[in-house]
């Protein structure tokens, strides 16, 4: 499943929906990629897991995130203009959960020191895999761990 780059989310489907994220993107070969203050950063070729928070809702992040040839303001929006987002997985909440789910994942994956989390004390916001399926598998693992039972999973596929 791809979800191609010039889609973006309707009032209809999302509204004034907010909370936490996660953004499944596939690099296709080794790349060296400038990453703002970061600098360059060597990125293997495989899958990775961005955590990010929209509580101001997640059309407007996630039109920005699908949005082809913008100027980069995240980090993320460096690997963006290298790699193709593969899935949205959106967790309706009031509170942050991305530093949540990254210490859920630390010990379990590799991740890109630094990135995304020059606002909190994580060591990463980006985890990375070779296989999709355990990157996957791993980040339901957290939310299920970390979310509450009243709040809902979404899956945005093929936005």
């Amino acid at each position: 499943m791809t979800i191609h780059p010039k889609v973006r989310l309707d009032d209809q489907r999302f509204g004034t929906a907010k909370g936490g994220y996660v953004l499944i993107v596939q690099l296709d070969a080794k790349k060296n990629i400038h990453v703002g203050s970061l600098g360059v950063v060597p990125f293997l070729g495989g899958f990775y897991a961005y955590f990010g928070s929209a509580l101001g809702g997640f059309k407007s992040r996630m039109n920005r995130h699908l949005k082809e040839n913008k100027k980069p303001k995240w980090h993320i929006d460096y690997l963006l203009s290298e790699a193709k987002v593969l899935q949205v997985i959106l967790c309706e909440t009031e509170r942050r959960l991305e530093c949540l789910l990254s210490r859920t994942l630390i010990n379990e994956f590799s991740c890109v020191s630094g990135f995304g989390c020059s606002d909190c004390r994580c060591k990463s916001h980006l985890y990375f895999a070779n296989d999709r399926h355990h990157l996957e598998a791993g980040i339901r693992r957290a939310i299920a761990e970390v979310a509450l039972p009243q709040e809902s999973l979404k899956e945005a596929r093929g936005l």
